[in-house]
């Protein structure tokens, strides 16, 4: 019977592969605005009196993120009375990761790591929860940490009427998310009760075609969101460990940003200077901007915030445009391919060990 539900879980890597490619159209058509609006000799003179070190400071930060994502999983599971080891773990976290990068609205993660999860004999009912639970203290992490940076830097929310849009349009989505997640985990009845008329609803407009069988994954997510909130109540610790887990990640993220300010401050002194809060902020407030938003990894739209605000940071155009690039490489472009051959890795074990059970039964 679990098989059974396995094989139901497992991806359909066609949408997968439509994603990727929507992203890399979208990645051709972003270098060829860049490039015919900045100079490229002027971007690679730029580009040759940064410090490399600093430059792969930045990038080794995306292993503390993936590291830390991977321990707040591991201790959810102990907490379920599952043991999965930090290797594994790790891995976990960085198809997540790629996933999420490369799927409109960071879709693609959750049934991913859920597959492989299954493919190291994690039963499916316990990583639907551990993923749920994740995904809500990540979203409170960036919901916090949101809210740090209007508060610090209010000049990057308060830019114009898109800045100003997208932020409080991202804000709101994560506020309705989390407040649906905890009302289901803490008032399942109201929620069920709201979620079968409106399953009907959809029915009645044609929408939902199948009524039943989406009645049925609806009451099971209401359990596993009953289930979570037993989980936290009984294992407070746990819950605060992940917590603190989830912080740490998502700073190390956003920590990128200053790591390649520095590098351009020590080689070009005159640029004005900017607390780690300042650059901290600036990539929280375009994480939570494009978040919510159905654009693979906010391809395009990450890019064109990036030269928007980094202008009160960086300055004259040139310096802006070369600053974007480098920071959107170091915090995305790098750690999509990263977290990519990661992944490809733990494919190519998970389908060898299975063709060797194959073999031997």
């Amino acid at each position: 019977m679990e098989q059974e539900i396995i094989e139901e879980k497992k991806p359909k890597r066609y949408k997968y592969v439509l994603s990727i490619l929507f992203m890399l159209a979208l990645l051709v058509a972003t270098i060829i605005v860049l490039f015919n609006k900045y100079d490229i000799n002027n971007v690679l003179s730029v580009l040759k009196k940064l410090n490399i070190w600093l430059l792969l400071g930045a990038v080794a930060l995306i292993f503390v993120y993936i590291l830390f994502e991977g321990l707040a999983m591991k201790i959810i599971l102990h907490a379920l009375g599952i043991n999965v080891s930090v290797a594994n773990n790790f891995v976990y976290s960085a198809i997540d990761y790629y996933f999420c990068a490369v799927t409109p609205s960071a879709t693609g993660g959750q049934p991913m790591v859920a597959y492989y999860m299954t493919k190291d004999n994690v039963p499916i009912t316990q990583t639907s929860l551990v993923l749920l639970i994740n995904t809500a203290l990540f979203k409170i992490v960036l919901l916090t940490l949101s809210v740090i940076a209007i508060i610090a830097c209010p000049q990057y929310v308060f830019y114009n009427w898109l800045t100003i849009t997208l932020y409080f349009l991202g804000f709101a989505i994560n506020v309705f998310l989390i407040v649906m997640c905890f009302l289901g985990a803490f008032k399942r009845k109201w929620i069920e009760a709201a979620g079968k008329r409106v399953i009907m609803l959809l029915h009645k407009w044609h929408i939902v075609k199948k009524p039943i069988s989406t009645m049925r994954i609806f009451i099971q997510k209401m359990e596993e969101y009953e289930e979570g909130a037993k989980l936290i109540k009984y294992h407070k610790k746990h819950f605060a460990l992940a917590l603190l887990a989830n912080f740490i990640q998502r700073v190390a993220m956003f920590s990128m940003a200053f790591f390649v300010f520095v590098a351009f401050k020590e080689a070009y002194p005159m640029l004005h200077d900017s607390s780690y809060i300042e650059l901290l902020s600036l990539q929280v407030i375009i994480a939570l901007s494009v978040d919510s938003l159905p654009l693979p990894g906010g391809v395009g739209i990450s890019e064109f915030l990036y030269v928007l605000l980094m202008g009160m940071v960086y300055g004259g155009e040139d310096m802006v445009g070369t600053a974007m690039m480098v920071t959107r490489s170091v915090s995305f472009y790098i750690p999509v391919i990263i977290t990519m051959l990661i992944f490809m890795g733990k494919h190519l074990r998970v389908t060898f060990r299975h063709k060797r059970e194959k073999k031997i039964s």
